[in-house]
């Protein structure tokens, strides 16, 4: 457990944040080197950028925020905690990207499928990074505890009122997300030709990230989670549904052609 980078005086560099921007930039410089022979453009690939960058911050935190006034805990100061941003759901984040794009697209006369379609496999690489360097070392998404061999014994941390409890094994939960998301995005990678009809990558990508998802969230441990333990469960459950009708629905019409 590392969440905190660097200090300067009272200023510290987390770990999270680190880890955030670092993942960005993979997913930057990947995408413009994969932008000839696509519909976007290098002017394209800057603005969808910066949208996903505000979409993680303000746009997923307003989203968060409409969801907690339904429970009585609403508070605007949550967008400008970085403890609080790491509670965020996946799921607020990516349907603040998802309508952002939206926007953008219909602006710029593009489909939002494809749009995504070319996405999806740079977002999904991203996401592992950020999955492993941030919110291992950060010591957030920690997993309940296992008597397994690679169970993961964090230290103290004083000073930092949340985080994993020191001493005891847990399901490194943050590992297990960070390598199921590297598993889809090497599918992804390796059945590009077969996933050649709109919307079948982002179906294909979507299921294999909330199906794991899913899965490992029955071991993952779940205090002050921003939209609940229920609550997040039931979005992946949804979402892998969406994903497996869309698929199926793609591969009919694929085969009908």
């Amino acid at each position: 457990m590392f969440p905190v980078l660097y200090s300067f005086g009272n200023i510290q560099f987390h770990t999270y944040g680190a880890s955030l921007f670092v993942s960005l930039m993979v997913i930057y410089f990947l995408a413009r080197r994969a932008t000839p022979g696509s519909l976007l453009t290098l002017d394209h690939i800057d603005d969808l950028m910066l949208i996903i960058i505000i979409s993680l911050w303000l746009g997923g935190g307003i989203i968060h925020l409409l969801f907690s006034a339904f429970s009585g805990t609403w508070n605007w100061q949550d967008l400008f905690d970085i403890q609080t941003l790491q509670q965020f759901s996946v799921f607020p984040v990516a349907l603040a990207t998802t309508l952002a794009m939206a926007l953008w697209c219909r602006w710029k006369k593009l489909p939002l499928t494809g749009v995504i379609d070319f996405l999806i496999p740079f977002l999904t690489l991203g996401y592992g990074l950020h999955r492993i360097l941030g919110c291992f070392n950060a010591g957030c998404c920690y997993g309940t505890p296992t008597s397994l061999p690679w169970g993961v014994v964090f230290p103290p941390h004083p000073g930092h009122a949340e985080g994993p409890p020191a001493g005891i094994a847990l399901h490194p939960t943050q590992i297990y997300l960070g390598l199921s998301a590297f598993l889809t995005w090497w599918f992804l990678h390796r059945f590009k030709d077969a996933l050649r009809h709109p919307g079948a990558r982002t179906a294909a990508g979507l299921a294999g990230l909330s199906g794991s998802y899913f899965i490992i969230a029955f071991v993952r441990d779940h205090p002050g989670h921003a939209l609940g333990y229920n609550e997040s469960l039931f979005h992946e459950l949804l979402s892998f549904i969406i994903a497996a009708i869309t698929i199926s629905i793609t591969f009919r019409r694929w085969n009908r052609n």
